[in-house]
């Protein structure tokens, strides 16, 4: 976010500071030049203000720990904001790629860390990105929950001070499938996207990025769920086969319109979830990651399809027949 060449301390003592030494100050008195003088430091001031109390008011969202926790039978999905999910698979919680950390969040989150950490038995991170691997909330996961953490090796490498023990941890491969708590997990290879539509190469070691960050199929009650994590479209995506669930971005960074809805055509999933939108504030230096298309997505597909797609508000349960 961009600071104002006046800070919000500034604005605001600069214009107390006026009225406190003229008290008697007759604006309509004053040279054309010193009324538009007073009435812009009015205007910075106000826009500053503004700005304070939209950074610090998040709007609310459900509380869903006692939802989640009373769910006891059959396949619930419920969406926490950006890529981050909770499904839960009769008494057994899994999530996604969890950030609960409040900082630019237009929303409250709707489940804090602390009660998830009562409840939740596997968390799977694709990549190595905040907003994807969120150290704060990963951290008090460490320390208050028993969960398994299913980490690619770039969430390690980025933040090493996350203090989860060996037995623990799973560290995924693309293409290397595995099985945890019931649930069998297929790691793929998850591309990342970048502005203007094209693919991440400026980061350090993106080539180790490519080869080790991971999208996730997970088979759970006989169907197949889909998070691709943040990729542009690829043609491991396009031969999965039969998708049931389907979670995908589109946004600049990865899949937007046109390419999600060539995976869309291609898979014809049971049920579509659009993600990473509506979660953080946007500014126009990171629009091509926080700004979501959703709704563009929908009109551009098919009326069957179309009655396939569900656009969920945070902490929104829905059932999976």
């Amino acid at each position: 976010m961009v600071d104002s060449p006046l800070s919000k301390g500034e604005a605001g003592v600069s214009l107390r500071g006026m009225l406190l030494v003229y008290p008697h100050l007759n604006f309509f008195s004053l040279s054309p030049y010193l009324c538009g003088l007073l009435w812009l430091a009015l205007l910075v001031s106000y826009l500053c203000l503004g700005q304070t109390f939209l950074s610090q008011t998040r709007l609310p969202t459900p509380r869903i720990y006692e939802q989640i926790k009373s769910h006891q039978k059959g396949l619930a999905v419920w969406w926490v904001g950006n890529a981050g999910w909770l499904i839960k698979s009769d008494d057994i919680l899994i999530a996604t790629d969890l950030d609960l950390e409040l900082e630019e969040k237009i929303y409250e989150p709707p489940i804090s860390v602390e009660d998830l950490a009562k409840i939740l038995n596997v968390v799977f991170v694709t990549h190595h990105h905040g907003d994807h691997c969120n150290a704060y909330t990963l951290k008090l996961l460490a320390q208050r929950s028993n969960c398994i953490f299913v980490l690619p090796q770039t969430c390690l490498d980025e933040e090493p001070g996350l203090s989860i023990s060996q037995e623990r941890l799973i560290v995924p491969q693309p293409l290397h499938p595995f099985d945890i708590r019931g649930i069998h997990v297929e790691p793929i290879h998850a591309i990342h996207g970048n502005q203007d539509f094209t693919v991440l190469t400026r980061e350090k070691d993106f080539i180790k990025g490519i080869m080790q960050n991971c999208g996730y199929v997970f088979t759970i009650q006989g169907k197949k769920f889909l998070h691709p994590g943040d990729s542009v479209l690829t043609e491991e995506h396009l031969s999965l086969g039969h998708i049931d669930v389907l979670f995908v971005s589109p946004t600049v960074h990865n899949m937007f319109v046109d390419r999600s809805m060539i995976l869309i055509n291609q898979l014809e999933p049971e049920y579509i979830f659009p993600q990473h939108f509506d979660t953080y504030r946007q500014t126009p230096d990171n629009m091509f990651w926080t700004k979501g298309y959703p709704d563009e997505l929908k009109l551009k597909l098919s009326k069957s399809l179309q009655n396939r797609y569900h656009k969920l508000s945070q902490g929104e349960m829905f059932v999976i027949q």
